[in-house]
């Protein structure tokens, strides 16, 4: 609209000028005619009233008047147009006073247009002197000029108009983008938060400003969804803790209530309900365990870091699960290609590390069937293209860091998709009725994936329907590996069967989460 202002104030200011160059050139044509016209009447011959030695330019006629004055000043004689007052010359003394001088207005007696005037000494022939003042009315120059201004004025104000139009159009299709924000913000505001800003053209400012608003707008709506299911994660976990203590807490409850009723005599009765309190309150000790465990690595307090080497502490989980539950193929497998380069070591909390192998191995044998094959592997990640996982925590170790492998799979039934994506999630069970037969509390997943993210690792599950699961850790590894950090490193061929199990008392034979 600035822009408009200006631009009508220039269209006056040029047409304003161009109306005093126009008067001004022809006041100045008919000053150079009106002079040299005016020159014819500097001597009158005697006996001829009007006959100078040249042409005149101008006929005594419409708007032309010649006055003659003898030396006393009095008026000799008035010829040309007569018809009206003529034009106002003033006293004799000022008129003598511009003889041969420049042309000068003069006002009309009768108050209509001014005459142009020019006043010259005279010389008749009998000797004596006066002047001649011949004066033309600018009537036709001032209509000239008027209707040049009405036109002018007509134009101009078209022009104007049609400036106004062209701005205010462009001014609303450069609002645009910020009509179509309001009318968006409105929607927001309503409760519509997937409403967007459209054709939005990047390369204007108010486009750009529509694109930052619609990322703005993504964002805002990223985290509330997140802040929603945040909320929803948070209720459930209340929900899962609650239950998960409220079954320990009714059979430690129920038990004592039984005693004090006197329904457990001394003796056998009484002392299997003792051991079913105790194994109650151990359980909800392991509980309590493990969420004080999880909201200490929520903290990130420092670890306790030293060189582990993955293979020895893949082999203990491996002998323990052995030594618990005889039966059950469990393999280890440290078929390496770069195995030359000498075992695989990160720099890690020993003992939150082992803690991973054993949940994850525990996980694989509690929730599939009593033949499925558990294989334990440990090497070093040569980036082999496994495919994108199914589900994952963490960000990873860097592009290019030497990273350290340790995979649990199993041969098992598989997850669907929707319960792969929340395997990692604290208190989350495949079995929404959280029985106490179908598998733990639900957090040895989300144990696993704290101390890896914790250990600036990553884990991810690639697993599908029928085609078993794959727990991958990435840890980033130790660029030390010369010979002496080998000792102590356990002995282990490829492939090597550290034992083989029956099925733990509590699994069934179905694929859980945790």
């Amino acid at each position: 609209m600035a822009i408009a202002l200006l631009a009508g104030t220039a269209l006056v200011l040029a047409d304003a000028a161009s109306l005093v160059q126009l008067r001004s050139s022809l006041l100045a044509g008919v000053d150079r005619d009106l002079s040299q016209g005016a020159r014819a009447y500097a001597r009158t011959p005697a006996g001829r009233e009007l006959d100078p030695p040249v042409r005149r330019p101008f006929n005594p006629g419409p708007d032309v008047r010649i006055t003659f004055y003898d030396a006393g000043g009095t008026v000799d004689r008035v010829t040309g147009d007569t018809a009206g007052p003529g034009p106002d010359l003033g006293p004799f003394a000022e008129l003598s006073a511009r003889a041969d001088g420049a042309p000068f207005t003069a006002g009309d007696r009768a108050g209509g247009d001014p005459w142009r005037v020019v006043v010259i000494h005279r010389i008749s022939a009998t000797g004596t002197g006066g002047i001649v003042a011949v004066a033309v009315s600018l009537r036709q120059l001032d209509s000239t000029q008027r209707t040049l201004l009405g036109i002018d004025g007509a134009v101009l104000l078209l022009m104007l108009l049609l400036l106004a139009l062209a701005a205010a159009t462009v001014v609303r299709l450069g609002l645009a983008p910020l009509t179509a924000m309001e009318d968006t913000a409105q929607h927001i505001a309503a409760g519509d938060l997937a409403r967007r800003v459209e054709n939005v053209d990047p390369h204007t400012e108010a486009g750009r400003l529509g694109l930052a608003f619609n990322a703005m707008l993504a964002r805002i709506e990223s985290a509330l969804a997140a802040r929603t299911a945040s909320e929803q994660r948070l209720r459930q976990f209340l929900a899962d803790a609650s239950h998960e203590l409220r079954t320990p807490l009714t059979s430690i409850q129920g038990f004592a209530e039984l005693y004090r009723r006197g329904g457990t005599p001394p003796g056998p009765a009484l002392d299997e309900a003792m051991a079913r309190i105790e194994a109650e309150a151990d359980r909800m000790r392991v509980l309590v365990t493990d969420l004080m465990l999880l909201a200490r690595l929520d903290e990130e307090r420092p670890l306790d870091r030293h060189p582990v080497d993955l293979l020895s502490i893949a082999a203990d989980a491996v002998r323990d699960a052995h030594a618990r539950v005889p039966g059950r193929p469990v393999i280890l497998d440290c078929d390496d290609p770069l195995s030359g380069a000498g075992p695989v070591t990160v720099a890690g909390d020993e003992a939150r590390l082992r803690q991973v192998v054993t949940n994850l191995v525990a996980n694989a044998l509690h929730h599939t069937p009593p033949d499925t094959r558990i294989t334990v592997r440990v090497g070093r990640c040569t980036g082999d293209g496994a495919g994108p996982p199914t589900a994952f925590v963490g960000t990873g170790p860097p592009p290019g860091t030497p990273t350290g492998l340790l995979e649990v799979t199993d041969t098992g039934p598989g997850l669907p998709a929707d319960q792969a994506d929340r395997v990692f999630e604290r208190l989350y069970r495949a079995d929404a009725s959280r029985q106490r037969a179908s598998g733990g509390a639900g957090l040895g997943l989300a144990i696993v994936a704290a101390i890896v993210v914790a250990h600036g690792g990553r884990v991810e599950l690639r697993t599908r329907p029928g085609a078993g699961a794959t727990f991958r850790v990435l840890l980033p590894e130790l660029p030390d590996r010369s010979p002496a950090g080998w000792e102590g490193a356990p002995r282990v061929t490829g492939g090597q069967n550290l034992g083989t199990v029956d099925a733990w008392p509590l699994a069934p034979p179905t694929r859980g989460t945790k």
